[in-house]
Order: structure tokens, then sequence, then C-alpha cells
């Protein structure tokens, strides 16, 4: 259901609005608040994991892939094994002496490029983009008008291969604030200039290595010691989750996080997502003439416009519906006023 603050700009919806969903009067007044807060709070996070991000900078969410869907995820993935690279030499992320180094030998392996693989191997990536079990948490830290900001990543790491020294965080060698992985609360919003997802295909018991973050670092006012960053003192503070495929790790770039090595017995294999808000943008990926056309071609009107480059939502962005079936509409800009920035700017757009 849409709330009133969204109407007053006239929002429709593309797909079928959910249960109740009504429009009220447009009111001509705060577009920018209007068009950065279109949604109640029912349709977003939790109280619980509102609480739980806010103190220690993520929360797992649990289940969001059933067995069957990740059974797709990894049949793609194997499909493109001739497409991974493994870091080995200087590509290594480890020094030989590291306590993330694994066995000194086995690196980390990497695949990108699966939006825009052919069908049906395509469609369980970009299913994140736009997932019900996920929009909540993306229109909460990020805000309507999310969109991806990275090119996504595959991460696989074989028995024995090595970790990732603990990076990001709130703070900048230097001791400043480091505001592009920013996280904020302000006016009773949580906002991250930099969400993660950790899209976990396989599992990761206690011990096993892996995904690591120092709880409530996102806060942190200090650099992060490069011991604590090598993982070689202030190790209890580092916690590793035990995961199940299927499972995401929903966590701000703010918050110190790293890589253990693998002990676990077969290959893991997590995958990295980043968002921005609609304003926002860290990485150049789709700046290189746009997001290549194979990641485009087949998305659904919801994905689409995750794809979308940085602009505020009051400029016509069409933003994900709060359970991910669809889109909304804001109502077109008034046509004196295109006529007027046409005149002055010659552009529909200031």
């Amino acid at each position: 259901m849409l709330r009133r603050a969204y109407a007053r700009i006239g929002a429709a919806v593309s797909a079928a609005p959910a249960r109740g969903a009504s429009l009220q009067t447009a009111r001509r007044h705060c577009h920018d608040g209007a068009s950065l807060s279109p949604f109640t709070p029912e349709q977003g996070m939790s109280e619980h994991d509102k609480f739980l991000f806010d103190t220690n900078g993520f929360v797992i969410v649990r289940n969001v892939y059933s067995a069957e869907e990740v059974a797709r995820f990894h049949a793609a993935v194997d499909a493109h094994a001739g497409a991974v690279h493994e870091r080995r030499g200087h590509l290594r992320l480890t020094a030989a002496t590291s306590p993330l180094a694994g066995d000194g030998t086995t690196g980390r392996k990497d695949l990108a490029g699966f939006l825009g693989w052919a069908p049906p191997h395509r469609e369980p990536f970009r299913t994140v983009l736009a997932h019900p079990r996920l929009v909540p948490y993306l229109h909460d830290l990020v805000g309507p008008g999310y969109r991806l900001d990275h090119n996504p990543l595959l991460i696989m790491q074989d028995p024995g291969a090595e970790g990732f020294e603990f990076h990001g965080g709130s703070t900048l060698d230097n001791g400043e604030w480091n505001h592009p992985l920013g996280y904020q609360f302000n006016h009773g919003k949580m906002r991250c200039n930099l969400l993660a997802f950790a899209v976990h295909l396989t599992d990761v018991a206690p011990g096993d290595g892996g995904f690591c973050i120092i709880r409530g670092s996102h806060k942190s006012n200090f650099k992060c010691p490069p011991s604590i960053r090598r993982y070689e003192d202030a190790t209890e503070h580092a916690y590793a989750p035990a995961v199940n495929a299927g499972d995401v790790v929903v966590f701000t770039e703010a918050t110190t996080h790293g890589t253990l090595p693998w002990r676990g017995a077969a290959q893991r294999r997590n995958i990295i997502y980043r968002f921005s808000p609609a304003t926002n943008a860290y990485g150049r990926g789709y700046t290189e003439g746009g997001w290549p056309a194979s990641y485009l071609e087949g998305m659904s009107e919801a994905q689409r416009a995750v794809m979308e480059m940085p602009y505020h939502p009051r400029l016509n962005r069409v933003v994900v519906a709060p359970d991910g079936s669809g889109v909304v509409h804001p109502a077109p800009r008034e046509k004196h006023k295109v006529d007027f920035d046409r005149a002055v700017f010659k552009s529909d757009y200031f």
C-alpha cells in the first residue's frame, strides 16, 4: 500500500497494487520528501532486524532461496567454469606469512558477468535485484530508487584457499570519515551509502572460515589498526557467522569485514552485490557506455529500474514496488516546468 506522501506526487503502480492500496489526492509540495519516503513502515524491515542491523552493522536474512533455487545458481556457475579466474602470484590477496594465507598456494577464484549470461543461466542472479524478501532491506537502508552500484562478483574458495584482509569500515587510514561507505542514523532512519549482500550458495559451519565481520565497527570513530585488519590480534572481535545455502548476509560496507581462509571440505561459493542510494555512485561500470546490453536484455521492469544511473527520485525515477513484483511510477513533472527547462537548459532535466 502506498503512503500518502508518495501519492502527493501522483504515484501510479505499474504492477497490480497490494491489497487495500489506494491513492490520495495529490498535493503540490514537498517533492523531495514524497519521493524519498513513499512507502509505509510496515512495508520495510522488522523492528527485530532494525535493532540487529543498527547494533551490529549487518543482519542475516535466512532461507531467501530454496534448495531448488540454489541448485539453479550452481548449475549456471558450473556451465561457465571456463570463465573462472584464480588469484595466483602477485594477484594473491594475502602475504605468505599472514594468518589469512590459507595453505599459501590456493588462491581465491572470481567470476563475474552472470547478469548477462544467456537464459536460463542469468535468471537466478537477476532475482537478487528485486527479490521480495530483500527489497524491504534495500528500501529501509538505501532508500527507494536504490541502484546496483558494482558489477556483482561470485567468490569461490577451494579447501585451503586464502582469505582476504579486513577492509571497508567507517574511518579512513588518515582518521577521516569514510563517507563513500558511510552509515548514518538521522531523523529516525538508517542510511547506508553502500550496502552489500553476501548471497551464500554453500553451507558454512562454525570454524569453516569464509565471510567475517567486526560487529559494530560501522560506528567506530577510529581507524582500524593494521594488525586487526591482518587478523593478527583481537581476533575474538571478528565474527564468522554460520550460514546455510540460500541465506543472505546484508551488511553496510562501513562495517569492517574480510574473509578467513577456507577450512571446509568442499568449495565455498558466495555472491557479492553492492547497492547505493538513487543519488550516489561508488563504482563506474555503468559509465563505460552504460551497463552491457546483455545485462539489460530481458530484465523485468523492476530489475531494469535497479540498473539506472544515479539521479534523484523526484526526477521521474521509477522505483521498485515494496514486494518486488513491479515498479512505482511517479507522476510526470508538470508540463510548464518541463517546457521551462527545455527553454533554459535545452533538455528535459536540469
